[in-house]
């Protein structure tokens, strides 16, 4: 967990132009969201009525059967969004709807936007649905789209989890968050999961009003709530307030310390200078090929250094058996759970996409949602699994 205080002096520096750039660029992410919530939902309604019935629906006047899907690209005024699902039928379903964005986009984009971030009426609705469909649509219709991004996130919220996931990523983060023009740093506590299929994907996050162990533990009661009941490992950092609400939650659980935050605290306790002799040593425990390798480099880093930097030493041996857990997993997933640097990498990614969002967080929710709408926009890749990976792992030592 990484984050500092913002003192008086630094909170709420930001010029007017970069607040208004950030503001905008908040719009923007929300925007490509709604398009995208907004086209899925009249495509449904248009192969609907093209079929003359709903999904599993049995009907006399049925004219047609579903065949799945493909996708496609659209490029809006607000970006690109990538892979929208298009029904496909049996008997050919063509849609017009893309054909009439593209004849008034700027038009249909700024009504859309409206209707997501800023709330209008249900006769707005109707009005951009009837130029995406070219006809007038019935008041379910106009109910389903005018659905607001936070709709959908409380939908992501309370979706079924796998039961089983192979790897779980635990961590925080703070974003800023503007109250009467002060900037306030919040923590939010995340948790990525890979399942026995390698399927990479955030399964929960929250805002904490501390990272306190409760927050913590209602965010892992939470993942049980909606299905959880194994995790073979957990990879995290040193947060004792993480790791006790963890011993209480999924005490089976096997725990991965993150090598690169131990490296950096062992590293902490050696004179500076003395880093590039010292750090080659210390990797070398975490790049082994077999356990037995590592503990016969880790056996030769303690004898040399315990007595030149005892604190080194006993910071490496205080976590020592949750550092050296990958050992016995696949090896070919050893790159990926001996860091927490899945996680890390969503954070900085988050970040990135919302570029001092500190001028646009208004309240939590707003935070809340920009995470999601980041989130729900990446492309997680998955891991290769072996089909014994959901054996025991200490049955897969080296294999």
């Amino acid at each position: 967990m990484k984050g500092k205080t913002m003192t008086p002096r630094q909170k709420n520096t930001l010029s007017d132009a970069e607040r208004q750039a950030t503001i905008h660029e908040l719009l923007q992410e929300q925007m490509r969201l709604a398009i995208r919530r907004t086209f899925i939902t009249v495509l449904e309604e248009e192969v609907n009525g093209f079929i003359q019935a709903a999904l599993y629906q049995r009907t006399p006047e049925r004219q047609d059967y579903r065949n799945g899907y493909y996708e496609r690209d659209l490029v809006t005024t607000s970006g690109e969004i990538e892979d929208l699902p298009v029904p496909r039928t049996r008997n050919g379903f063509r849609t017009q709807l893309f054909e009439r964005y593209q004849r008034r986009q700027e038009e249909l984009d700024e009504a859309i936007c409206n209707m997501f971030v800023q709330g209008v009426s249900t006769t707005k609705v109707g009005d951009v649905v009837e130029v995406l469909t070219g006809a007038h649509p019935s008041p379910s219709t106009v109910s389903r789209v005018f659905h607001t991004l936070e709709g959908e996130f409380e939908n992501w919220k309370k979706r079924p989890l796998q039961p089983h996931y192979l790897y779980a990523f635990a961590d925080g983060t703070y974003f800023t968050v503007i109250y009467d023009h002060e900037g306030v740093k919040i923590p939010i506590m995340a948790v990525v999961g890979i399942d026995t299929e390698g399927k990479r994907e955030v399964l929960a996050f929250c805002v904490g009003e501390r990272e306190n162990q409760a927050a913590w533990e209602d965010l892992f009661d939470q993942l049980k709530e909606r299905g959880v009941e194994q995790i073979d490992l957990w990879c995290t950092d040193g947060h004792k307030a993480m790791l006790n609400a963890l011993q209480i939650k999924f005490s089976t659980s096997k725990r991965q310390r993150c090598i690169k935050h131990k490296m950096k605290n062992v590293l902490g306790y050696i004179p500076e200078k003395q880093h590039d002799l010292v750090r080659p040593e210390l990797k070398a425990i975490f790049y082994q090929t077999s356990r037995e390798k590592a503990d016969q480099e880790l056996a030769a880093f303690v004898a040399k250094y315990e007595k030149i930097y005892p604190s080194a030493v006993e910071c490496l041996q205080r976590d020592q058996e949750a550092c050296l857990t990958f050992y016995s997993f696949p090896e070919k997933h050893w790159k990926f759970i001996r860091t927490s640097n899945i996680i890390e990498r969503l954070f900085c990614e988050v970040k990135k996409r919302s570029h001092k969002m500190a001028a646009a967080f208004r309240n939590e929710n707003s935070c809340m949602l920009m995470f999601y709408a980041v989130i729900r926009s990446l492309k997680l890749r998955r891991i290769s699994v072996p089909a014994q990976a959901t054996s025991q792992p200490e049955n897969l030592h080296n294999s």
